[in-house]
């Protein structure tokens, strides 16, 4: 399953002299992106570098912004791409201080300061949930139930009229436990 970040990230670090920052953040488009990255370098308008890399739906897009090309924007993106992380930006803010890394310590750098940020925004599993209504008789309704409950599917409402409608929330992992329960018995849609 796809991971998002549920917040915003920060990691700091110093490397022979040179200041690293790396901040990620959550993004839903392009447009929010730009946002985040202006917003970096409007707060850090001395710096060096704001290298950055973000992912939204298909769109990918990364910058080494001055540094040797391949030593930073890239770094930035694999460290995300490996673990799978969606609809993210990553600016790495480099403050040069003097000293030279080469370009094996550029990706070095940009590799952790990109690692950090991600881990300190604590990525979780994307979920995707849906909605069903499951209509049956009352004389199916316990049975209905009792199944619900073993397969650890939360039922949200039952409305009792002329049937039973059972409004329940089904995790995309639990689809095969779901459709196991459900039988001729019961009449089903998606809500």
């Amino acid at each position: 399953m796809p991971l998002i970040l549920p917040k915003q990230g920060y990691f700091e670090f110093e490397e022979k002299r040179s200041k690293f920052i790396g901040q990620c953040s959550p993004i839903d488009n392009e447009e929010s992106a730009k946002t985040f990255l202006n917003e970096i370098k409007k707060a850090h308008p001395k710096a060096s570098h704001n290298v950055f890399a973000f992912a939204v739906g298909t769109l990918t897009r990364m910058s080494d912004d001055g540094e040797p090309h391949g030593t930073a924007g890239m770094p930035v993106l694999n460290v995300f791409d490996k673990t799978g992380i969606i609809n993210y930006i990553c600016v790495v803010t480099r403050y040069y201080g003097g000293t030279m890394l080469g370009a094996g310590g550029l990706v070095r750098a940009y590799t952790k300061a990109a690692k950090g940020a991600m881990e300190n925004a604590e990525p979780e599993e994307l979920i995707i949930i849906k909605h069903f209504e499951i209509v049956c008789e009352y004389s199916h309704f316990d049975t209905l139930k009792y199944k619900l409950d073993k397969s650890n599917i939360e039922i949200l409402d039952v409305e009792y009229s002329v049937n039973c409608k059972v409004s329940v929330k089904v995790k995309e992992f639990q689809l095969d436990d779901f459709n196991n329960v459900m039988d001729y018995s019961y009449t089903l849609k998606e809500i």
